[in-house]
């Protein structure tokens, strides 16, 4: 390859990726104010919950013996339990839609860059492949109950600190307000959205690409960093996975991945085309 072609390969992968960059961010923005209302809605059953148990945070109750605080922590985990029970499907609806929308975006997007894919066939959540991900992975219990329990730990502390400092119920409804208001309904909402589009979008585009393989078309991928200080050198084009160019359908990184991203902090993605002929 000519250094021409080449700075004209670098451009197009690098108009790729802002492509992508800016599809995920959108859908971010979107499932963001879903998962936002979520926590939002979570915050107010922790509070109804805590209200209904004002007494935990009288000066009589203070008094009480160390063991007695310890059952009262006891307490608080069987109603988070149920908290978080009874808020698990709507957790699991907002992450699956979220999920399903980023791999119908990643799917489009790799379909309308093919030039040699029929435009009127379609791909959709129908696909035996997309289906099996989704039996797999989508909206995947064990990854919400894991949110579930981030959250609750957090909880935990701040009733903890409430009951061993002495605080009164306002003092630790308000704790409890902050929590939800900042780290967890703009913060963490955000990190959850950000990595859950950008996922099931990288998904979406290796659903299709893996479709066009059992169409018979060979195909090949390769890894693509954002180009910036932040990169990790596991994933760079210098000695990491980027390094490893144009590589072989479901081939294995050597960060040890298969895809991108990685993590929430990951910006990574991967790009596709059908194999020359030699």
């Amino acid at each position: 390859m000519t250094p021409l072609q080449e700075a004209a390969a670098n451009l197009h992968r690098a108009a790729i990726g802002a492509q992508k960059r800016r599809q995920i961010d959108a859908l971010a923005r979107r499932h963001q104010r879903r998962i936002s209302a979520f926590f939002r809605k979570q915050k107010a059953m922790v509070l109804n919950e805590l209200s209904q148990r004002q007494y935990l945070f009288t000066e009589s109750y203070r008094q009480l013996s160390e063991e007695t605080t310890q059952l009262t922590l006891q307490n608080w985990d069987r109603i988070w339990e149920n908290i978080s029970n009874d808020s698990l499907k709507d957790l699991q609806k907002v992450i699956f839609d979220a999920e399903a929308e980023g791999v119908i975006r990643g799917s489009e997007q790799l379909k309308k860059i093919t030039p040699f894919f029929d435009k009127k066939s379609s791909f959709n959540l129908a696909n035996p492949r997309s289906v099996r991900w989704f039996q797999q992975k989508g909206g995947s219990i064990d990854y919400i109950k894991g949110i579930q329990k981030t959250t609750g730990d957090s909880l935990k502390r701040v009733i903890a600190t409430a009951l061993d400092e002495g605080w009164s119920y306002t003092s630790t409804a308000r704790e409890i307000q902050k929590l939800y208001d900042e780290p967890i309904s703009r913060d963490r909402a955000q990190r959850i959205a950000v990595y859950e589009t950008g996922s099931a979008y990288e998904q979406g585009n290796k659903l299709f690409a893996e479709s066009l393989v059992d169409d018979g078309v060979e195909m090949e991928e390769m890894w693509m960093s954002s180009h910036d200080s932040k990169v990790r050198p596991e994933h760079d084009e210098i000695s990491g996975n980027e390094s490893e160019g144009w590589v072989p359908m479901g081939h294995v990184f050597s960060s040890g991945h298969t895809a991108p991203p990685t993590d929430p902090g990951c910006r990574c993605y991967m790009i596709y085309r059908q194999k020359p002929a030699k």
